[in-house]
């Protein structure tokens, strides 16, 4: 009973018991252990210290307890609704209560010293978690192995006897040389109109400290957008400058605009200094329908427009078609026929070149076969005469109407898409670029070269019938019969 009310909301009342003997001398009765608890500390190192307590009821198992436990220097209660009186904290638990807990604030003070009471009715246990911004030295009891070797936290623990203590002296590591700031990966989309761009930036960073940040973007960037760990934010760049708060820890950074200008001969991303080095850069540009590209450049690890290898071989293989003579076709000739080609039906090219050599073939083609095997021949030239007249009818559409094909191949690219990666950079962003003209201009080339085509079949048709005609059109067996007879 404290200041006329219960601590622990119950009374217990104890039977006195009076010597038979002497009939003067009067004790207490002996029906129970007197109170004894475990007492456990954990004091928590970290950007502000705690200290958990827990009291742990040992005896008596049942009944109303109650301890005046002193409390570690400097240390404040925030939990519960407990008396504290010269440093002591009065801890009540109730017969059903088998233990007690509370939090509290340390001040930051090292030397921390802690004692344990001499002859206390409690026995103690301290535990220290070290978090990882503190290095903490102990002097006193010694530490006790708790068995958990791999842990996050440093855990060390003391188990005191009466009288003894332990001096714990924290000290923070000393920072090392370097930068607080690291972009783990940066994404960069660019994505070409007619007349402007639109430009998104991705920001995956580490921070150890709270700063404000400098992005330098194109003068011309109008910012749309600005998103930390999806979170719209009201910034605004000035003179190209964005400054953006850096908050410690991993986070994320969109920054969105938009720039005016068309895609020309030769466009490049963007320049933009984000203020610190980066790693795991990748950045996508996606070109209008209405231009050609006919080539890029940029970081090693992007796309490769393979058009201009297959050109040379091309190249090389009208050189050689033109010298065997086997169709009355000239180099330049192969050479023009391979260019319009190529950039939509490499197979229609194919079929055309086997259908013209087998037709000069078939002119110079003179030994005596017997009629089925000269027949076999002329339903063979017949059939691949068909086939390719069908393969330009069906090709010439897609060159005319579609868009040519470069061949282009490499990281994330396909299509109007292209695709860099670079592994590192210094503050400046690498660039890529591409060069690229109006599709206009390819539509007019492959429309005069579709009007050469027409008239070089007329001149090579006549051609095609002499060597179909050769030594006649179709043998019988009577005819060939007499033939040999002959």
């Amino acid at each position: 009973i404290k200041d006329r009310r219960l601590l622990s909301g119950s009374l217990q009342l104890t039977r006195l018991q009076t010597d038979a003997d002497s009939g003067e001398a009067v004790r207490w009765e002996s029906s129970r252990f007197p109170p004894f608890a475990l007492v456990e500390r954990t004091v928590e190192l970290d950007l502000d210290w705690r200290v958990r307590t827990t009291v742990t009821r040992v005896a008596p198992s049942q009944g109303a307890m109650t301890l005046d436990v002193p409390l570690v220097a400097g240390e404040q209660i925030v939990s519960g609704d407990f008396t504290v009186t010269d440093g002591h904290v009065l801890v009540s638990m109730n017969p059903q209560q088998r233990s007690v807990s509370w939090t509290s604030n340390l001040p930051r003070t090292s030397p921390l010293v802690l004692t344990a009471e001499q002859g206390a009715s409690w026995k103690e246990t301290w535990r220290f978690a070290v978090g990882n911004i503190w290095n903490a030295d102990f002097d006193g009891v010694p530490e006790s192995d708790t068995g958990d070797d791999v842990s996050d936290v440093r855990v060390a623990e003391f188990n005191p006897r009466g009288g003894e203590q332990v001096t714990m002296i924290a000290t923070r590591p000393q920072a090392s040389a370097g930068s607080t700031l690291a972009f783990d990966s940066v994404r960069l989309n660019v994505s070409h109109g007619n007349r402007s761009s639109d430009v998104s930036l991705v920001l995956a960073y580490r921070s150890t400290q709270g700063a404000q940040h400098v992005i330098r973007l194109p003068q011309n960037a109008e910012v749309t957008a600005v998103l930390i760990d999806d979170r719209t934010q009201t910034l605004r760049a000035e003179n190209g400058e964005l400054t953006v708060p850096i908050l410690p820890g991993t986070h994320i950074i969109q920054v969105d605009w938009r720039a005016v200008g068309a895609m020309t001969l030769h466009t490049a991303t963007p320049e933009i200094d984000i203020g610190a080095p980066a790693s795991n850069i990748e950045m996508l540009l996606t070109r209008p329908r209405d231009r050609w590209l006919l080539a890029t450049s940029g970081p090693d690890l992007g796309p490769a427009v393979l058009y201009w290898s297959e050109l040379v071989a091309l190249v090389l293989f009208a050189v050689i078609l033109g010298r065997v003579g086997l169709a009355p076709l000239k180099t330049g000739h192969w050479l023009l026929l391979g260019l319009g080609f190529s950039t939509f039906s490499w197979p229609a090219l194919g079929v055309i070149i086997a259908w013209l050599l087998a037709c000069g073939a078939r002119e110079r083609w003179q030994p005596e076969v017997n009629w089925w095997r000269f027949n076999l021949i002329q339903v063979g030239l017949g059939g691949l005469t068909l086939i390719a007249f069908l393969s330009i009818v069906a090709a010439l559409p897609e060159g005319l109407m579609g868009t040519p094909d470069m061949h282009v191949t490499g990281r994330n690219s396909g299509g109007n898409v292209l695709g860099w990666f670079a592994d590192r950079s210094d503050s400046v962003l690498p660039q890529a670029a591409v060069i690229t003209l109006p599709l206009w201009i390819y539509k007019t080339m492959i429309l005069a070269w579709a009007l050469w085509l027409s008239f070089a079949l007329l001149r090579w048709l006549p051609w095609v019938w002499q060597c179909f005609s050769s030594q006649g059109f179709w043998r019988s067996r009577k005819g060939d019969a007499l033939r040999t007879e002959k």
